[in-house]
Formats: C-alpha cells, sequence, structure tokens
C-alpha cells in the first residue's frame, strides 16, 4: 500500500472519529477540544521555533507572542473557558434571519408568477426557519440534529476509506 491510500485512509479515520464524537458529546465540546489541541500544538511549535531563534538571537516578536497567544487560547478550550459554541448560536440566527428573506423573496416570486422558482424558494425559507427555531426551543431536536451530523460525518469518513480502497490508478497517456 503506497503512502497515498495509507494517508487518505488516515484521513477518513480521523473523519469517523470526528463523526462520533459529534454524534456522541455534540458539535460545541467536540470543536473547542480539537482546536484547544491544535492551538496548543502550534503555539508550543511556534514558542519551540523561538527559543532556537533566541539562541541565534533573531528573535522576533510576532512569532513569540503569536505561540504564547495560540496556547493560551488552547488552554481556555480544553478549560472550557472559552468555546465555539457562542458561534453556534450566532449560525442559527443567521440561518433564521436568512430564511425569513428567503419566505419573503418566495412570495415576491409568487406574485411575479414565477411559480416553481418561487415555490423552492419558499419552501427552502421554511425549512429554515423551521430548523432553526426547532434548535432554538427544542432541546431534543437540538440533540437529534447533531446526532444526526455526527453520524453524517462518520458516514462520509466511511465512504471517503472506500472511495480511497478501490480507486483506480489515473490512466495516463505515454
Amino acid at each position: 500500500m503506497d503512502k497515498q491510500k495509507l494517508l487518505g485512509i488516515l484521513e477518513g479515520a480521523v473523519i469517523i472519529a470526528l463523526g462520533v464524537l459529534i454524534a456522541i458529546f455534540g458539535f460545541a465540546t467536540v470543536v473547542d477540544i480539537y482546536f484547544g489541541i491544535v492551538a496548543c500544538v502550534v503555539g508550543a511549535a511556534l514558542l519551540g521555533v523561538s527559543v532556537y531563534a533566541m539562541t541565534k538571537k533573531e528573535l522576533t516578536f510576532g512569532l513569540l507572542g503569536l505561540g504564547a497567544i495560540l496556547v493560551a487560547v488552547g488552554i481556555g478550550l480544553l478549560v472550557h473557558q472559552l468555546s465555539f459554541g457562542v458561534l453556534i448560536g450566532f449560525v442559527v440566527f443567521a440561518i433564521l434571519g436568512f430564511g425569513a428573506a428567503l419566505i419573503i423573496y418566495g412570495i415576491y416570486l409568487l406574485a411575479r408568477k414565477y411559480t416553481i422558482y418561487g415555490i423552492l424558494v419558499l419552501l427552502i425559507g421554511i425549512l429554515l426557519v423551521t430548523f432553526s427555531v426547532l434548535y432554538l426551543t427544542v432541546p431534543e431536536f437540538r440533540q437529534a440534529f447533531w446526532i444526526a451530523v455526527g453520524i453524517s460525518i462518520a458516514l462520509y469518513g466511511v465512504l471517503y476509506i472506500v472511495f480511497i480502497l478501490t480507486e483506480k490508478k489515473a490512466i495516463t497517456k505515454k
């Protein structure tokens, strides 16, 4: 097995693990942990480069500052003092507003006799408003929503691995 396939299988496995974790723990918790770890690792690497630069007497503050910021933000995410969960609420309200705009636009299109397009736009707007209102008001829907998203991500990972394993070598002309 070549390196490219192995890398693809590892990538698929990470996607599956991410999907399973989202289905079990929810999006905000998993994303906080994921980005917390990434920020700490990248920040520590930058701090390591900064220490090396100090030995060469070529330290720049930007590198040192960015490394320290990333480590601090990563720790904040890992100890639950910071969270990307705030962004979820922002996105849900943005979807609510966008859905309402689509409903109004769909009605406008229907009035202008663009029947099929107007109905499709209206239906998409109604779905967006319905899902966002349910997400905001029904805790069970919120939980089911993230379970569905997690399962979908995990299934994508499985399909990705299957694609990698069944992919044929590209035929090239000589």
